[in-house]
Parts: structure tokens; C-alpha cells; sequence
């Protein structure tokens, strides 16, 4: 829309008035807190504020770098510390550590904002007023800015805007659903295991789907040519997460150019959801030919505010959106909805036919404002400096964590992470850490109680499962059996059972973002230590933090990956810890078993062996093995309480698992299995049967009858084999 000079110059905007300068005086290196000398190095180049903050960005395209490499001392801003107490006042006396869910807005973001609507009057962008038509024309202009933000060409792509990353995923399947039902092309789709809810929902759109378990299996399917993936006359979609919004682990972003030229049976185009990894990493949309065909990203989770998102969209892609049936007001040029069945829809532009009803235009004026403030706060690449920024933090608090210990050596910490992430390296891993705690003896300490422990000292994490099912099931090893019995058992996300068959149902997740600073990780790391080992760690903690040593070979301590198996409950758990006793072999260093890594947060110091309570060793050698008829006389008077209290209870876990196989119509979407399946089902059942009632059996329990519940409610009698007490 061409806007008359007259209405362009009504309008006054808080960009027009010069932006706050931030003062940094001589003597300000000397007043840094000791929690960030490891960024003195890297940021003593002055930085001027960018004074052009208007709505038409200065900068060109090629200045939103994107590569993952340490920023230019020219575009280093101030330390984050000292514009951090003035730009997020809500921070005082509070340790924020959830920025994988949001990250905070500035306090400047809020003050121009409200400025700006109290200065400008705007109207509906689809009325032809004045007021209108400067919101109009405002929306066109900042779209374009946020398009460029992600180094994407306005001739290339087009920005819808909607409300969340989930309503732009939402928005791409039902695009394809209608394509497909217009050109009768069946959807196949796939998507990667370490998937968001939000993707994973989409499978139920399509009856052909398949779940990617590992990146081996994505690069099988792409060098193969789609083996395993859509048919010829089929439309294919693959979806994946830039960042897995559990572990932090960034997945390849080069999958969605090889998919593009390596799927020759039908077409399959690549829905990248880019919300966790676009709060703290550039996200480069520079070559239309390797980019995605379709990005779902959230704005609040790189600014803090407004709340909204955006689906962009590769232009050469976009005619797979254009079968949409529904429409709203704003897409269509003309309807009739008397007497006829017919409208036409616009035709300027990809997003005018997509975004249904008015525009939230006040939340995309902040958007605005809130990418003003960006660049104003962390320098003219905003992006590249964060993602700096928050890779070497994230690297001290995987450290911190790993190295945190009990009395007796074992670690506080199980943490989750791919094997190949390297915390530091910002191309393979983000700022987060998902952990669960345990007690020295191994057990687990519920994710919850950890999460409320810390909110009572005003630390704030995040626990549960993070609607990363995919990854919770990879991680926490839980098979589709146990999980459907968990629920059985009445474990819900919503209201979860923490700890059930030994496992954790979920994790803590400790996430940082761009006003992060070394001093929160040093207030979690104090506050675990006090909290559940006892100020075991207090030598090394009471010690200043040290700086990163950026050069430094990274040597993190192992990690379960995904293929790693949790120890049950009261068994020790021997993750990142050296044997206390060698067998066989040279004697092992004292000295190194816990040392510090010298680049880490801490003084490398061990441990000393002589220092631990001369009660432990002689206890933990009075431990008797494990003798499966102790367990049971310790679980006998339990049942024996559950029976008398409730006839049924006692029987859940063996019933959970015959209902799990036999009651097709409560776990299948087919009400009537198959013959194959009906006998797979009785033969897993017989299996169950006989491991339920092996211990007993073994230890000369007679011929007995066991009462098992069917699906038609009827009760069966099943006679526990005389033979295999006779064998064993």
C-alpha cells in the first residue's frame, strides 16, 4: 500500500527520539564482578550504540552473519553484566534459568513500546483510514525487517505471522491435507525422534508416517533416495527440531538441501521448527536452495516479547499452501455466500492468503522495537554474539554439574546428552542441560522436588517431560510397554508419577539465554551442592570462579547417550565416576579420578582419598549380595497391607501388562487386531506369565492358580507349571 508523504511524517515513534545511551566509564572493566572475567578477553572493544533504530534497518543483508565463529572485537558489546541490573530490573534477587521456555524481555523493549502507542494513533490495518493505513503499512515493513533478521531475501521467502510456532506447524500440515485432497496425492510424513509434541502431532493427519530414531537413520533415508519414505504418486513432508528442546543438542540444518536433491520418487518438502534454536543461535536463511521449505518459530523465545511467531516460507515452495479450503477475513477478494458457493482469493501474496482476520499489528509494532533493542543491547549481529556468548556459559554449567559430587564420590547428576554433542561448540550443542539428581546411593531424587527446591531459593528451572516424548523415551529408556503401563498406572504429564519402575518419568532442564551471566550458574551450583550433597563440594565452591579457557580441548566426563541404561533404583549408579577399587590393573591415580578439568569452572583439585569418612568402606563391604527371596519377603507384608486395604490393587502390575497386550481396543487405533497380532499378543502374554511367577516357582511355591482379568472383564485361571520348580 503506497503511503502519502503527509501520513508517513505523522508518524512519531520512540525510534525517532535518539536511544538511550549506555555510559561506560574508564574504570568499568575494574567494577566487573570476578563472574565474568572469562569474557574480559574477548569484549574490550568499545561498542556505539546503534543510532538509526527505526523501523528500516540500516544494516544489510550480509551483516547478519551467521557462521558459529567468535564474533569480531569490533562488533563485541558491553559485558552483559553491566547493562543486565538496568535493562532487566525483574531479575533482581532472582536466578532465571528457563529460557528454553521464554526468554525475559528489556525493560527499554517495554518503555518504546508503550511510547510508541501512546504517541501514534494506529487503526485495523483493513480499514482505508489514515490511522489504517500507517498500521498497514508499518506490518509490510517490519515484516520484511523480520525476514532479513533471519538472513532471508524478501524476494525469496514470505513471513506469515501467527500466533506460535504451533499454529505455524498447524497451519503447513492442514495446507497439505487440503493439497492432497485436491489433487488426490496421499501425505507421507516423517519426522525425528528428538521431535517437539507440536511435530509429533502431525502424524495423526496422515496414515502414513514413520519416526526417525536417530541422524544414521535420516542420512540412510536421504542417500538412498527416499527408501522407506513416500511412494511415487505420494506428497512427502520430513519435520525435525533445529534443537532438541531437551537436551539442547542442535540437529544438522544441511538435511533439508540434500532431501531437496536426493528425492526423485515424489515430492518431499522439509518443515523445520526452529523455536529453540533461533532464541540463541543465528539462524541463516541466505541460500534459498539449502534452506527449509517451511520455518515455525516463535518470537517470544529470541525476545521475550511480543507474543507471537511467524511460518516462513521458501517462495518456490509455497504453491503446496495455496490449496488451503479455509478462509478468513483479509485472504479473499470477494465472496457469495447467498444462493452460490464461491469466493476468490487474493493474489498479491502468499501471507495475504494465509493470515485469516486482523493481524495482531500492536505485538508486530513490538517486534519492532524489540529487534531496536536487540541490536542496541548485544551489538549489530545480535544473534552471533549470543550464540557466543551462551555456548561458553553452557559449557561452564555442564562442567559444574558433572563435577558436582557426594562425600563418597558419586555423582549428583545424571546428565543427558548425545554423544556427539560437544558443550562449548554452539554448531552441535545449545545452552541446555537436562539432568536428574540422585542420592549417594544411587537412588533418584524426584525432578519435581529438585524443581521446587530451587524455586523456594528463587532459582527457576523447569522439570517433567517437556513435551519431548521422543527424547524421554531415548534418554530415560522407557519402551512403549512400560510407558503405556505407567499411564495405566495412572502417571499423566500433567500430573506426573516421578519414579515409576525405577526410572524417571522426567527430567530437570536448566536452560540459559542471552542476559545469562556466570553468577547464575554459580547460584545453582551452590545451591545443589547445599541442598543434597551436604557442602561436599564446598573446597572447590569456595574458590572464585575461574575463567574459560576458550582454546582448551574440551574433556567433558562421559554421558548416557541414547543407547545408555539407567541403573534401577537402590543400585549404584556408575556414571562419570572412576572405580573406587581396581581388581586387576595398575593403581589407579588418586590424584586424577576426580579431578577438575583445568578449563573447567572449578580449581582442578581431587578429592583425596583419605579425606572420606573411614565408616564408609567397611559399611559398604558389610553389604550382602542381592538375594531375590529377600525382595520378596520385603514385598509379601506390603501386599498383604495393599490386599487388605484394596482387593485389587495389589494385582496392577501384572494386570497392566496382560491388559497392555490383550486389550487391543484401549492402546490400538484398530478395535479388532489381526490374527498375527492376536497370536504375537498371547505369546507375549505366556512370556509374562512365566517371568511373573519364575522367583516364586523357583523357591518351591506349589501348583497354584493365578486369576488374571481379560478384555471382556471374565476371569481365567492359569496353572503355574509344577516342571519349572522341578528344573530350577
Amino acid at each position: 500500500m503506497d503511503i502519502p508523504a503527509h501520513i508517513l511524517d505523522a508518524v512519531h515513534t520512540s525510534s525517532d527520539q535518539s536511544p538511550p545511551k549506555r555510559i561506560k566509564s574508564i574504570s568499568a572493566a575494574s567494577r566487573r564482578s570476578p563472574n565474568s572475567a572469562h569474557f574480559s578477553s574477548h569484549y574490550q572493544a568499545p561498542f556505539t550504540p546503534v543510532d538509526d533504530v527505526s523501523s528500516e534497518s540500516d544494516l544489510e543483508p550480509e551483516d547478519y552473519a551467521t557462521d558459529y565463529t567468535t564474533p569480531d572485537s569490533s562488533e563485541m558489546p558491553d559485558d552483559v553484566e553491566e547493562f543486565r541490573d538496568r535493562e532487566y530490573p525483574q531479575l533482581k534477587g532472582k536466578t532465571y534459568m528457563d529460557h528454553g521456555g521464554t526468554t525475559l524481555y528489556a525493560k527499554s523493549l517495554v518503555e518504546e513500546f508503550s511510547a510508541d502507542l501512546i504517541s501514534n494513533l494506529y487503526g485495523n490495518p483493513h480499514s482505508a483510514s489514515t490511522p489504517s493505513a500507517l498500521a498497514g503499512h508499518r506490518v509490510d515493513t517490519i515484516r520484511d525487517r523480520a525476514l532479513r533478521f533471519f538472513n532471508a531475501d524478501p524476494e525469496h521467502f514470505d513471513l506469515v505471522f501467527v500466533a506460535n510456532a504451533t499454529a505455524a506447524i498447524k497451519l503447513v500440515i492442514d495446507c497439505f491435507k487440503d493439497h492432497a485432497a485436491a489433487s488426490n496425492t496421499p501425505v507421507w510424513y516423517g519426522y525425528h525422534k528428538d521431535a517437539h509434541t507440536s511435530l509429533v502431532g502431525v502424524r495423526e493427519s496422515t496414515k502414513m508416517h514413520r519416526c526417525f530414531a536417530t541422524d544414521e537413520e535420516v542420512d540412510i533415508w536421504i542417500n538412498s533416495g527416499g527408501l522407506g519414505g513416500p511412494r511415487a504418486r505420494q506428497l512427502g513432508l520430513f519435520a525435525y527440531p533445529g534443537q532438541s528442546n531437551m537436551t539442547g543438542r542442535r540437529l544438522p540444518l544441511n538435511w533439508c538441501g540434500r532431501i531437496r536433491k536426493s528425492m526423485h520418487k515424489a515430492a518431499t518438502y522439509t518443515l523445520l521448527d526452529a523455536a529453540a534454536l533461533a532464541s540463541t543461535a543465528p539462524l541463516d536463511l541466505s541460500d534459498p536452495a539449502t534452506a527449509p521449505d517451511f520455518t515455525a518459530l516463535s518470537f517470544y523465545k529470541i525476545f521475550g516479547f511480543p507474543n507471537i511467531g511467524a511460518l516462513i516460507v521458501r517462495k518456490d515452495s509455497a504453491h503446496v499452501l495455496d490449496s488451503r479450503k479455509y478462509f478468513g477475513g483479509g485472504t479473499v477478494d470477494m465472496i457469495i455466500a447467498v444462493n452460490d458457493t464461491w469466493h476468490a482469493k487474493k493474489e498479491t501474496s502468499l501471507h495475504d492468503r494465509l493470515e485469516d482476520g486482523t493481524l495482531p499489528f500492536h505485538s508486530i509494532f513490538a517486534l519492532d522495537h524489540a529487534m531496536n533493542v536487540h541490536e542496541r543491547l548485544y551489538g549489530p549481529n545480535p544473534m552471533k554474539f549470543i550464540s557466543h556468548h551462551t555456548a561458553q556459559l553452557g559449557k561452564q554449567l555442564y562442567d559444574s554439574l558433572s563435577n558436582l559430587k557426594h562425600s563418597n564420590g558419586m555423582p549428583l547428576c545424571r546428565i543427558y546428552k548425545d554423544d556427539s554433542a560437544i558443550y562449548g561448540d554452539p554448531s552441535v550443542q545449545g545452552a541446555t542441560v537436562a539432568f536428574n539428581a540422585q542420592h549417594a546411593n544411587g537412588s533418584l531424587i524426584p525432578y519435581e522436588d529438585v524443581e521446587e527446591a530451587a524455586d523456594d531459593q528463587g532459582i527457576f528451572v523447569r522439570s517433567g517431560s517437556l513435551c519431548n516424548p521422543g527424547g524421554m523415551a531415548t534418554y530415560l529408556n522407557w519402551s512403549p510397554a512400560e510407558m503405556k503401563a505407567a499411564y495405566a498406572a495412572g502417571h499423566r504429564c500433567s500430573n506426573p508419577t516421578q519414579i515409576m519402575l525405577g526410572k524417571p518419568t522426567g527430567v530437570v532442564r536448566v536452560s540459559l539465554g542471552a542476559m545469562s551471566v556466570a553468577a547464575d550458574v554459580h547460584t545453582l551450583i551452590r545451591f545443589l551442592d547445599d541442598a543434597y550433597c551436604n557442602g561436599a563440594n564446598q573446597v572447590r565452591l569456595s574458590k572464585s570462579l575461574l575463567p574459560l579457557s576458550l582454546s582448551a580441548p574440551l574433556s567433558p566426563p562421559a554421558s548416557p547417550g541414547p543407547n545408555s541404561t539407567l541403573s534401577p533404583l537402590n543400585i549404584p549408579h556408575a556414571l562419570h565416576v572412576p572405580s573406587l577399587h581396581h581388581s586387576n590393573g595398575p593403581t589407579p591415580d588418586t590424584a586424577g579420578s576426580n579431578k577438575i578439568p583445568e578449563d573447567g569452572v572449578w580449581e582442578a583439585t581431587a578429592l583425596p582419598q583419605q579425606s572420606l569418612p573411614p565408616t564408609i568402606e567397611p559399611e559398604r563391604a558389610k553389604n550382602p549380595p542381592f538375594n531375590p527371596q529377600d525382595y520378596i519377603n520385603m514385598r509379601k507384608p506390603w501386599e498383604e497391607e495393599m490386599r487388605k486395604q484394596n482387593p485389587q490393587s495389589y494385582q496392577v502390575g501384572m494386570e497392566i501388562k496382560v491388559r497392555e497386550t490383550e486389550d487391543a481396543s484401549m492402546f490400538s487405533r484398530n478395535p479388532t487386531p489381526s490374527v498375527k497380532a492376536r497370536k504375537f499378543g498371547r505369546s507375549v502374554v505366556n512370556l509374562l506369565r512365566t517371568k511373573s511367577h519364575f522367583a516364586d516357582s523357583r523357591y518351591g511355591t506349589t501348583d497354584a492358580d493365578v486369576t488374571f482379568t481379560t478384555p471382556a472383564g471374565t476371569s481365567k485361571k492359569c496353572l503355574a507349571l509344577s516342571t519349572l520348580t522341578e528344573k530350577h
